[in-house]
């Protein structure tokens, strides 16, 4: 059962970008085919699959859940040393995401293929002596001063 027309001007788009990473390989075929083109770069194969959303997703658990029959079609193709798999969506203002398929995991990264760096929050930890990392004597009080 397949859902909605063929992206077309979405593979068009992203067929453009994909060229700016190595030639660029289109896969015939059927519709339900697990990825849309290869791209050939100078150290490995990447798998590509498109897809269009209404939306842009925060989080890779909200992708993969929105998409889970496509990714997991596209993660049958063989992870290996040389090869990666790629899950690209498109929102209705052009606007692009990019999620590499790992074994055990989903992970946003750039149009060039790169990772996206992950902020981090300060946390306040404490040490081994009992002491906060800022100085105070209890590492769980709410106050600054420790009382």
């Amino acid at each position: 059962m397949t859902r909605g027309r063929r992206p077309l001007n979405a593979l068009d788009e992203a067929l453009d970008i994909a060229g700016r990473r190595g030639s660029v390989e289109e896969v015939t075929g059927k519709r339900g085919s697990a990825f849309d083109f290869i791209i050939c770069e100078p150290d490995r194969n990447v798998f590509v699959k498109v897809k269009r959303s209404q939306t842009l997703f925060t989080y890779e658990l909200e992708c993969l859940h929105r998409y889970r029959r496509e990714i997991a079609s596209l993660h049958r193709v063989a992870l290996t040393q040389v090869t990666a798999r790629e899950f690209w969506i498109r929102s209705p203002k052009r606007t692009w995401q990019f999620f590499l398929i790992r074994h055990d995991s989903l992970r946003e990264i750039r149009a060039d293929g790169m990772y996206i760096p992950r902020e981090s929050l300060p946390v306040k930890t404490g040490d081994s002596s009992g002491t906060a990392g800022d100085g105070t004597d209890d590492p769980f009080s709410p106050f600054e001063d420790g009382e």
